[in-house]
Protein backbone atom coordinates (compact mmCIF):
# COMPACT_ATOMS: atom_id res chain seq x y z
CA UNK A 1 0.00 0.00 0.00
CA UNK A 2 2.70 2.13 0.70
CA UNK A 3 4.33 1.76 -2.75
CA UNK A 4 2.49 4.17 -4.54
CA UNK A 5 2.93 7.20 -2.36
CA UNK A 6 7.19 6.07 -2.19
CA UNK A 7 6.82 6.55 -5.47
CA UNK A 8 4.64 10.02 -5.51
CA UNK A 9 7.53 11.23 -3.01
CA UNK A 10 10.27 10.56 -5.26
CA UNK A 11 8.30 11.92 -8.29
CA UNK A 12 7.27 15.46 -6.54
CA UNK A 13 10.89 15.66 -5.14
CA UNK A 14 12.40 14.63 -8.60
CA UNK A 15 10.27 17.39 -10.36
CA UNK A 16 11.11 19.87 -7.52
CA UNK A 17 14.90 19.61 -7.56
CA UNK A 18 14.58 20.09 -11.09
CA UNK A 19 13.42 22.85 -11.41
CA UNK A 20 15.23 24.13 -8.61
CA UNK A 21 18.45 23.09 -10.16
CA UNK A 22 17.45 24.44 -13.72
CA UNK A 23 16.89 27.91 -12.10
CA UNK A 24 19.77 28.05 -9.89
CA UNK A 25 22.44 26.97 -12.98
CA UNK A 26 20.83 29.59 -14.87
CA UNK A 27 21.55 32.34 -12.14
CA UNK A 28 25.34 30.77 -11.72
CA UNK A 29 26.01 31.66 -15.64
CA UNK A 30 23.67 34.66 -15.67
CA UNK A 31 24.87 36.47 -12.98
CA UNK A 32 28.24 36.68 -14.73
CA UNK A 33 26.91 37.29 -17.88
CA UNK A 34 27.00 41.07 -18.05
CA UNK A 35 23.78 42.60 -19.74
CA UNK A 36 24.07 43.89 -23.22
CA UNK A 37 23.12 47.49 -22.58
CA UNK A 38 24.21 49.13 -19.51
CA UNK A 39 20.69 49.62 -17.78
CA UNK A 40 20.07 48.07 -14.93
CA UNK A 41 17.26 45.63 -13.85
CA UNK A 42 14.84 48.53 -12.54
CA UNK A 43 15.78 51.15 -15.65
CA UNK A 44 14.76 48.14 -18.19
CA UNK A 45 12.00 47.46 -16.77
CA UNK A 46 10.93 51.11 -17.00
CA UNK A 47 11.62 50.99 -20.42
CA UNK A 48 9.75 48.71 -20.77
CA UNK A 49 6.85 49.73 -19.51
CA UNK A 50 7.26 53.11 -21.39
CA UNK A 51 7.42 51.03 -24.31
CA UNK A 52 3.77 49.17 -23.42
CA UNK A 53 2.34 52.21 -22.50
CA UNK A 54 2.13 51.38 -19.07
CA UNK A 55 2.43 54.19 -16.52
CA UNK A 56 0.46 53.20 -13.49
CA UNK A 57 3.18 50.10 -12.22
CA UNK A 58 5.52 51.45 -9.33
CA UNK A 59 9.37 49.97 -9.53
CA UNK A 60 10.04 50.17 -6.32
CA UNK A 61 13.17 47.97 -4.30
CA UNK A 62 11.76 45.27 -1.59
CA UNK A 63 14.51 44.34 0.93
CA UNK A 64 11.99 41.59 2.34
CA UNK A 65 12.34 37.93 2.63
CA UNK A 66 10.45 37.32 -0.32
CA UNK A 67 11.14 39.52 -3.21
CA UNK A 68 11.24 40.04 -6.94
CA UNK A 69 7.86 40.05 -7.87
CA UNK A 70 4.98 41.75 -9.09
CA UNK A 71 1.45 42.32 -6.89
CA UNK A 72 -1.08 42.98 -9.25
CA UNK A 73 -3.39 44.33 -5.94
CA UNK A 74 -1.18 47.12 -5.50
CA UNK A 75 -0.38 47.48 -9.35
CA UNK A 76 3.86 47.44 -7.32
CA UNK A 77 7.01 45.39 -8.89
CA UNK A 78 9.09 44.65 -6.21
CA UNK A 79 12.65 44.23 -6.87
CA UNK A 80 15.45 43.22 -4.52
CA UNK A 81 18.44 45.43 -4.82
CA UNK A 82 20.88 43.01 -6.34
CA UNK A 83 18.21 42.87 -9.33
CA UNK A 84 16.78 45.96 -9.27
CA UNK A 85 20.61 47.81 -9.57
CA UNK A 86 22.46 45.52 -11.07
CA UNK A 87 23.66 45.22 -14.72
CA UNK A 88 24.05 41.71 -15.21
CA UNK A 89 21.88 39.22 -17.47
CA UNK A 90 20.64 37.57 -14.31
CA UNK A 91 19.16 41.04 -13.43
CA UNK A 92 17.69 41.41 -16.89
CA UNK A 93 16.19 38.25 -16.57
CA UNK A 94 14.09 38.42 -13.28
CA UNK A 95 13.01 41.97 -13.17
CA UNK A 96 11.79 41.42 -17.14
CA UNK A 97 10.25 38.34 -16.48
CA UNK A 98 8.33 40.09 -13.49
CA UNK A 99 7.30 42.67 -15.54
CA UNK A 100 5.99 41.07 -18.24
CA UNK A 101 2.87 40.23 -15.68
CA UNK A 102 2.66 43.72 -15.15
CA UNK A 103 0.63 43.73 -19.05
CA UNK A 104 -1.56 40.41 -18.28
CA UNK A 105 -4.35 42.29 -17.97
CA UNK A 106 -8.27 41.96 -18.22
CA UNK A 107 -8.83 37.90 -18.80
CA UNK A 108 -5.35 37.37 -18.08
CA UNK A 109 -4.92 39.10 -14.77
CA UNK A 110 -7.42 36.76 -13.32
CA UNK A 111 -5.42 34.14 -14.19
CA UNK A 112 -2.67 35.74 -12.81
CA UNK A 113 -4.29 36.42 -9.43
CA UNK A 114 -4.83 32.70 -9.15
CA UNK A 115 -0.92 31.66 -10.36
CA UNK A 116 -0.60 34.05 -7.67
CA UNK A 117 -2.54 31.56 -5.04
CA UNK A 118 -0.94 28.85 -6.44
CA UNK A 119 2.37 29.68 -5.05
CA UNK A 120 1.34 30.89 -2.10
CA UNK A 121 -0.34 27.78 -1.77
CA UNK A 122 2.71 25.36 -2.73
CA UNK A 123 4.98 27.80 -0.43
CA UNK A 124 3.03 27.90 2.96
CA UNK A 125 0.76 24.97 2.25
CA UNK A 126 2.92 22.24 3.07
CA UNK A 127 3.79 23.36 6.61
CA UNK A 128 0.09 23.80 7.54
CA UNK A 129 -0.95 20.77 6.07
CA UNK A 130 1.74 19.21 8.09
CA UNK A 131 0.54 20.56 11.14
CA UNK A 132 -2.97 19.62 10.59
CA UNK A 133 -1.47 15.80 9.80
CA UNK A 134 0.03 16.04 13.08
CA UNK A 135 -2.52 17.22 15.37
CA UNK A 136 -5.03 14.74 13.76
CA UNK A 137 -2.49 11.79 14.76
CA UNK A 138 -2.50 13.67 18.75
CA UNK A 139 -5.47 14.74 19.03
CA UNK A 140 -8.11 12.56 17.08
CA UNK A 141 -6.15 9.56 17.44
CA UNK A 142 -5.61 9.32 13.58
CA UNK A 143 -3.51 6.39 12.31
CA UNK A 144 0.10 8.04 11.13
CA UNK A 145 0.17 6.14 8.13
CA UNK A 146 -3.49 7.72 6.96
CA UNK A 147 -2.06 11.05 8.30
CA UNK A 148 0.88 10.93 6.08
CA UNK A 149 -0.80 9.73 3.06
CA UNK A 150 -2.92 12.40 3.61
CA UNK A 151 -0.41 15.00 4.03
CA UNK A 152 1.61 13.89 0.97
CA UNK A 153 -1.98 13.92 -1.36
CA UNK A 154 -1.83 17.95 -0.34
CA UNK A 155 1.06 18.27 -1.29
CA UNK A 156 0.84 16.48 -4.86
CA UNK A 157 -2.69 18.61 -5.25
CA UNK A 158 -0.61 21.58 -4.69
CA UNK A 159 2.58 20.61 -6.45
CA UNK A 160 -0.25 19.78 -9.60
CA UNK A 161 -1.84 23.24 -9.34
CA UNK A 162 1.81 25.03 -9.52
CA UNK A 163 2.27 23.13 -12.57
CA UNK A 164 -0.80 23.65 -14.34
CA UNK A 165 -0.51 27.05 -13.86
CA UNK A 166 3.05 27.44 -15.57
CA UNK A 167 1.22 28.65 -18.68
CA UNK A 168 1.15 31.88 -16.94
CA UNK A 169 4.73 32.58 -16.38
CA UNK A 170 5.69 31.30 -20.38
CA UNK A 171 2.74 34.26 -20.99
CA UNK A 172 4.49 36.76 -19.26
CA UNK A 173 7.71 36.54 -20.99
CA UNK A 174 5.80 36.09 -24.42
CA UNK A 175 4.52 39.37 -23.87
CA UNK A 176 8.14 40.72 -23.68
CA UNK A 177 9.11 39.75 -26.91
CA UNK A 178 8.21 42.64 -29.20
CA UNK A 179 10.47 45.24 -26.40
CA UNK A 180 13.42 42.72 -26.70
CA UNK A 181 13.38 42.26 -30.74
CA UNK A 182 13.58 46.20 -30.75
CA UNK A 183 15.89 46.71 -27.55
CA UNK A 184 18.28 44.39 -28.96
CA UNK A 185 17.67 44.30 -32.80
CA UNK A 186 21.24 44.38 -33.10
CA UNK A 187 22.29 42.37 -30.67
CA UNK A 188 20.98 38.78 -31.64
CA UNK A 189 23.35 36.44 -29.77
CA UNK A 190 22.44 38.58 -26.63
CA UNK A 191 18.57 38.04 -27.11
CA UNK A 192 18.84 34.10 -27.88
CA UNK A 193 20.41 33.75 -24.00
CA UNK A 194 17.81 36.40 -22.72
CA UNK A 195 15.17 34.30 -23.72
CA UNK A 196 16.79 30.68 -22.45
CA UNK A 197 17.36 32.94 -18.87
CA UNK A 198 13.86 34.02 -19.04
CA UNK A 199 12.32 30.21 -20.14
CA UNK A 200 14.41 28.87 -17.39
CA UNK A 201 13.02 31.82 -14.66
CA UNK A 202 9.54 31.18 -15.93
CA UNK A 203 9.58 27.33 -13.83
CA UNK A 204 11.61 28.77 -10.69
CA UNK A 205 8.11 28.58 -8.12
CA UNK A 206 7.93 24.90 -9.07
CA UNK A 207 10.68 24.27 -6.42
CA UNK A 208 8.98 25.93 -3.56
CA UNK A 209 7.16 23.21 -2.15
CA UNK A 210 10.38 22.14 -1.08
CA UNK A 211 11.52 25.08 0.18
CA UNK A 212 8.44 25.83 2.96
CA UNK A 213 10.19 25.48 5.95
CA UNK A 214 12.32 28.47 4.93
CA UNK A 215 9.37 30.39 3.46
CA UNK A 216 7.62 29.99 6.76
CA UNK A 217 10.11 30.84 8.79
CA UNK A 218 11.87 33.73 6.99
CA UNK A 219 8.57 35.49 5.60
CA UNK A 220 5.24 33.73 7.40
CA UNK A 221 6.32 34.34 10.85
CA UNK A 222 5.51 37.18 12.97
CA UNK A 223 8.02 39.92 12.88
CA UNK A 224 10.22 38.08 9.63
CA UNK A 225 11.31 39.34 6.97
CA UNK A 226 10.75 43.03 5.62
CA UNK A 227 7.74 44.85 4.07
CA UNK A 228 8.74 47.98 3.70
CA UNK A 229 9.74 49.10 0.34
CA UNK A 230 12.44 51.49 -0.45
CA UNK A 231 11.64 53.79 -3.50
CA UNK A 232 14.57 54.50 -5.94
CA UNK A 233 14.26 57.13 -8.87
CA UNK A 234 16.79 55.72 -11.33
CA UNK A 235 17.73 57.82 -15.02
CA UNK A 236 17.12 55.55 -18.06
CA UNK A 237 18.86 57.26 -20.84
CA UNK A 238 21.50 55.21 -20.91
CA UNK A 239 22.77 53.48 -24.07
Amino acid sequence: MLAIPILLVIVCVGLCRWATGRYESMMSRATKEQAPTAHTGTEIVRLFLAFEGIDDVEVVEHGGAVTNYFDPKRRRLFLSRDVGQGTTMAAWTLALHEAGHATQTGDALGDLKWRNTVIKLARYGPIFATVAAGMMMFFLKFPPRFALIALLAVCVIFLLLNVGTLAVEFNANARLRRFLDKHLSHRATALERLEGYLNRAATREVGDLLQSPRYFLFSAMPGSGSNRPVKTDVAVDKE
